[in-house]
């Protein structure tokens, strides 16, 4: 079915566009996004056109009205195949197994009748595109829309329910480069988002299917479980050429006959290779993706670097002390790769402003979590740019996607590309503290300038690292290398006001419910383990990222129903850390619609399964394959309208959340009365507010008001 004769752009529309010429990158506008969905559906015009020309219309009437109703143009294989496909997939069994085959009449009967079939499938194309190009409007009800126009939404929905962090807006981008050819553009995303060999697209993995599900029900597909089984057949036969000159009633027989065989999993790589030889013939000019998607992206792979640091520290001393330098300042961005950089950080920052008490925590603060990733980030772009004169900041973040968050990569990378490129000195470490809103700017420059550069330190430091796991001793040891006198800042001179009694009281509040649901999600979390059969004999070490609000809350509802967690736990003998998923119940005790369960999961990042209540709140927690509150159930509904969530409130909301901004209540948790001024003038003026009666404040101010005006006369 492969090596048919592609359609390329239909025609110009009036803008300079047509073959040849780069599309112009639209906007998000409601008149940005119909002018892409009219280009991609003139492309789709040109597909179906030629999908009828290859149909015995005329000797099999049960098409015509098939393909109106399932003929859609998204799948494994290229547009017109896909049509054909999807067509044949939806015929039933008695057109199928009973073709009409012509009577022998002798050669010149036979002649005469194939002219006359002919000129009524020509007949009957026309008619058929007739309703196919009947454009409607985009916002017009899906009862009233054309099969192109759900072939459309089916696009979309694949893309963005297959994709995070892509808007529908990005996602007709996309279509409309590739003349709405699915695989060249998921291949096209791919390659924009630099994506590893881990998260490539593979046509049997669990996200595929469930966009694919995603997108036959959004596009009013009649047999949705036809439509799949048809899909995954086509692979095994994508390899084999489609009669060009026009399908048979034979052939018709035959090809829906191997749409229901099962798929071959060693023919699993054709599609993405016909793809690729498609992307070619398409020339794309390939225009900037979205500033906050990259950003997304390279929080994704943030996150995972700060997972991976936690289990190179002895949990126990994690628990006790490290999380506070650790969501302190942990960041990312140093002499070393992003991993050491973490480490080296939080052992310095604790070594030299050490925890004003000892506490022992078993859940990590996820929003300061969040934040400290965020502000890592954009220490490190503000020191890539630094470090390449006149690159701009998406410039930089597109360098660090390409080299994978390798500062020296990217910064070789911008050389190569013309740009002056400088090591990284003081004032680029002074502005990625800035941008990172570093808690100790002058001790940290002090510390990178002065004490890291010195042979001595750096050797032991890269030696200590460089081991697997780092014990109690190994983490004394780097400690005191890191805390020498000469990295000890002098005493500030600066004065720091006292939490007022009021604000002692809130922050003495916080911490007691923060306890309290720390006791609550850790319980949790240990029944679910114990709970499951293969991991009874394994213990709860910590609790790396909770996210409370799972589930469709009512009104009634005090709570969300359940929680996701991702914690760490190890057998008895605590020989090995191992990564785990659970869904808790957020009620006092599991009910029967509302039970708690855990799994393990094998990867730090999350590129196979998606969760929509996670991203919404944008804690990047790892899922594993099995069903869960806000996975492919809830992607199905959305797919149909019949969700609260959408995927435009996911990604607003969950750009919202990834970038906070100001003081967070977390912090009262890692409060430290001599250094944290900026908290405690915010607990202070939070307390003052809450306890304002605001009567007597409206009317002191309308009073003073009027004085003022007395005074003006």
């Amino acid at each position: 079915m492969a090596g048919r004769r592609r359609r390329g752009w239909s025609g110009g529309d009036g803008t300079g566009e047509g073959a040849g010429n780069a599309p112009n990158l639209s906007d998000g506008s409601r008149a940005g996004m119909d002018r892409n969905r009219r280009l991609i559906l003139e492309s789709m015009y040109g597909y179906y056109d030629e999908a009828l020309a290859a149909l015995p219309l005329e000797r099999m009437p049960a098409l015509a009205p098939r393909l109106l109703e399932s003929g859609v143009c998204f799948g494994f294989g290229d547009p017109v195949t896909n049509i054909i496909a999807n067509t044949l997939s939806a015929l039933g069994e008695p057109a199928c197994g009973e073709p009409v085959l012509e009577p022998d009449g002798g050669a010149r009967s036979r002649k005469r009748k194939r002219k006359k079939a002919l000129r009524g499938d020509a007949r009957a194309r026309e008619e058929i595109l007739s309703k196919i190009v009947a454009v409607g409007d985009a916002r017009s009800p899906p009862e009233a829309r054309t099969i192109a126009e759900h072939s459309l939404e089916g696009l979309v929905t694949f893309l963005t329910s297959y994709f995070r962090y892509l808007p529908t807006w990005d996602a007709l981008r996309y279509l409309r480069l590739c003349c709405a050819d699915l695989l060249a553009a998921v291949r096209l995303i791919e390659l924009d988002r630099c994506h590893r060999r881990q998260d490539k697209f593979c046509i049997g993995s669990h996200a595929v299917k469930v966009a694919l599900k995603c997108a036959a029900l959004s596009a009013r597909l009649p047999n949705v479980d036809a439509f799949l089984t048809g899909s995954y057949a086509l692979v095994s036969h994508l390899a084999n050429n489609m009669p060009g000159h026009g399908l048979s009633v034979q052939d018709v027989a035959r090809l829906s006959e191997l749409l229901k065989k099962p798929l071959e999993l060693k023919k699993l790589s054709i599609p993405l290779d016909l793809a690729a030889v498609r992307c070619r013939q398409y020339d794309i000019k390939v225009q900037p993706m979205l500033k906050e998607s990259v950003r997304a992206i390279l929080l994704d792979r943030i996150h995972a670097v700060y997972l991976k640091a936690i289990t190179r520290f002895p949990i126990e001393d994690f628990r006790r002390c490290y999380q506070h330098g650790f969501l302190k300042a942990g960041y990312c961005y140093g002499p070393f790769n992003l991993l050491f950089n973490v480490i080296v950080n939080t052992i310095w920052y604790d070594a030299v402003f050490p925890a004003p008490q000892t506490f022992e925590l078993d859940v990590m603060c996820t929003r300061m979590l969040i934040r400290i990733e965020s502000r890592s980030l954009d220490g490190l772009i503000n020191l890539l740019l630094c470090c390449a004169y006149g690159l701009s900041e998406y410039d930089g973040m597109i360098y660090l996607l390409k080299s994978n968050l390798d500062l020296n990569q990217a910064i070789e990378m911008a050389g190569k590309d013309g740009y002056q490129t400088f090591s990284c000195d003081d004032a680029a470490y002074t502005a990625a503290a800035n941008a990172s809103s570093h808690p100790q700017r002058k001790a940290y420059l002090h510390f990178l300038i002065e004490l890291l550069p010195l042979p001595m330190v750096k050797s032991a430091v890269m030696k200590l690292l460089c081991t697997k796991t780092l014990s109690s001793h190994m983490i004394l040891e780097l400690s005191m290398l890191l805390s020498s006198s000469r990295s000890r800042p002098s005493k500030s001179l600066e004065r720091i006001d006292e939490l007022t009694k009021d604000a002692l009281a809130m922050v003495s509040t916080y911490k007691e419910k923060f306890s309290s649901q720390q006791n609550f999600v850790r319980k949790k979390v240990e029944a679910a383990l114990l709970n499951c059969e293969q991991t009874k004999e394994y213990e709860v070490r910590f609790i790396c990222t909770v996210n409370e609000n799972v589930g469709s809350k009512s009104f009634r509802d005090l709570k969300y129903p359940y929680s996701h967690v991702n914690f760490l736990a190890s057998p008895e003998d605590k020989t090995c850390l191992t990564f785990f998923f659970a869904q808790v119940s957020n009620l006092d005790e599991d009910s029967e619609h509302h039970r708690s369960f855990c799994r393990p999961v094998s990867t730090l990042t999350s590129s196979e399964v998606r969760c929509c209540y996670c991203e919404f709140e944008a804690t990047r927690i790892v899922h594993p394959v099995e069903s869960y509150c806000g996975g492919f159930m809830d992607f199905e509904k959305m797919a149909t309208g019949r969700h609260t969530l959408t995927n435009a409130r996911i990604i607003s909301h969950g750009e919202l959340i990834a970038c906070p901004v100001g003081i967070l209540e977390e912090e009262c948790i890692y409060f430290d009365p001599g250094r944290d001024a900026k908290f405690i003038q915010a607990m202070n003026k939070t307390a003052w507010a809450a306890n304002l009666n605001w009567g007597d404040e409206i009317r002191r101010v309308k009073q003073t008001g009027a004085l003022q005006m007395d005074a003006t006369f």
